[in-house]
Order: structure tokens, then C-alpha cells, then sequence
């Protein structure tokens, strides 16, 4: 695909629309990020050449992701950053260089809009989806006091069946040694004993890479933590808020742990 031709001022609006912040207070020690909250796709780029009904599934965005992050917000008066631009826009949690940061095809269905796409189109995707949430992460990042060493916690969520086959996690911890925070968290929610608890499941970072807390923590030797949720506990309000009732308190009790 060419890139859209847009003015100046489209584009701008285009990249501002692009993040939705929370406000919250440092002492916390912990910044949330949600990459994939959104399921929208620009208007010039036309739904991508898509049913819309297929931004709403899965390969569109984390369903749930977003209100747990608002609500773990809220119970730890922690800033908040959300991406509303849906991943097959551009997935802000891959490098550049990933085959999946603009998915050609769902599972054999095709995409059109990110088959072939120019160098003019991916600069444009970069420039109005990944480097606002850049900008924004690192600006709050700079908000923490010099002693601080902020923890980011990025969130994320599920599907409960993969290949016809069922999930018994419910919330995943996915962590490596670098990150510091996962031992304390899985011990910390194991021992309430409310949700069946993964390490490094669904997925293992050991694994594989993530964009976001790559750049935001590790290069910079801040303690961090991907956490997946299983999409069927976020489908209520009610799930949500248990789920951030859970979680909420262990995440404090380690950062507190951190920094002692």
C-alpha cells in the first residue's frame, strides 16, 4: 500500500489521537502501559481493507487490556499510558523490523492494507502510532525523581482457547531476570490463591523480544513486568475489578520491595 497523503495538521491530529493518558502520582513507583487497548484503525487507512468485525477480535486488540489498566491505575494512583490505535495498524510492542509489526494475514485471511506496504506508509505508521507513545513514555518517565527507579508494568490479555486447545492460566507473569519483579509478584498472587497463576505462560519472555519494555526498561535498567490476563476474566466489570484487586496490591508490595 502508498502511504495516504495528508497534511500536516491530519497528521498531527492523527499522532495525538493515537495515546490516551491517565494522570497519577510518582511516589507509587510504577508506570502502566497498555499497548494494545484500542481497536481503531486511522480513517485514511480505511480499515486497513478489513471487515471492521475483525478489529474486534483478537488479532485486533486486547480485549480487557485497557480497563484493567485504568482500574490498576485508580487503585494505585499511578500514571497510565494507552495506545488506541489497534495493533494491526502497527504494533507498537514489535521492532521495525518484525514480519508481525504490520500483520499481512489473520491466520490465512489477508490484509490488504499491510501487504506490500511502501517505506512512505511505514514511516507514516511510525510516526503517528509508535513515537507519540514514545514520547509520552519517556516524558513521564522523566517525571520520577532522580533517586526513583520507576518500574514499568505493561498489560495484556489473552485468548482462552489456542488451537482448539483451553488455557488454564489466568493471569501470566511473564518475566526474566533482568526485570527484577517477577519472583515477588508470582509468589505474592500465589499466595492469595484467588487465579490460577502462570510463569512465563502463556508465553515466555525468555523467548522471545518485546519492543516496548526493551526500550522503556531494560535498556535502561528499570524493573519491569509484561502481565497477561485471560480476556474472559476482563469481560466484565466485575472481573475487571477483581482482577485489579489482585494485582494491584502485589504490584505495590513489590516495587515497595524494590526500593528497599
Amino acid at each position: 500500500m502508498s502511504a495516504p497523503v495528508l497534511s500536516e495538521a491530519q497528521t498531527e491530529d492523527i499522532a495525538a489521537a493515537s495515546i490516551r493518558t491517565i494522570a497519577g502520582h510518582t511516589a507509587p513507583g510504577i508506570l502502566l502501559i497498555c499497548e494494545h487497548a484500542g481497536r481503531a484503525v486511522p480513517a485514511p487507512w480505511a480499515d486497513l481493507g478489513l471487515p471492521r468485525a475483525l478489529l474486534d477480535t483478537h488479532f485486533g486488540w486486547d480485549a480487557g487490556a485497557g480497563a484493567l489498566t485504568e482500574a490498576l491505575a485508580e487503585r494505585l494512583k499511578a500514571p497510565a499510558i494507552l495506545a488506541t490505535w489497534s495493533r494491526l495498524f502497527l504494533d507498537i510492542n514489535r521492532f521495525e523490523t518484525d514480519w508481525d509489526v504490520m500483520r499481512p494475514d489473520l491466520a490465512g485471511i489477508p490484509v490488504p492494507a499491510n501487504i506490500a506496504p511502501d517505506p512512505a506508509d511505514r514511516a507514516l505508521r511510525e510516526r503517528v502510532a509508535r513515537k507519540p507513545f514514545d514520547r509520552a513514555t519517556f516524558d513521564h518517565l522523566a517525571g520520577f525523581a532522580a533517586s526513583q527507579r520507576p518500574a514499568v508494568v505493561s498489560i495484556h490479555s489473552f485468548t482462552p482457547l489456542v488451537n482448539g486447545k483451553d488455557r488454564p492460566t489466568e493471569i501470566g507473569v511473564l518475566w526474566r531476570e533482568a526485570c527484577r519483579m517477577g519472583p515477588p509478584v508470582l509468589t505474592a498472587l500465589r499466595r492469595e490463591g484467588r487465579f490460577s497463576i502462570g510463569d512465563n505462560e502463556p508465553y515466555d519472555w525468555r523467548q522471545v523480544e518485546g519492543y516496548t519494555l526493551r526500550r522503556y526498561a531494560l535498556d535502561r535498567d528499570l524493573p519491569c513486568l509484561y502481565l497477561e490476563i485471560r480476556n474472559d476474566r476482563l469481560a466484565t466489570q466485575r472481573g475487571v475489578d477483581a482482577i485489579a484487586d489482585s494485582l494491584a496490591p502485589a504490584l505495590a508490595a513489590c516495587v515497595a520491595g524494590l526500593g528497599r
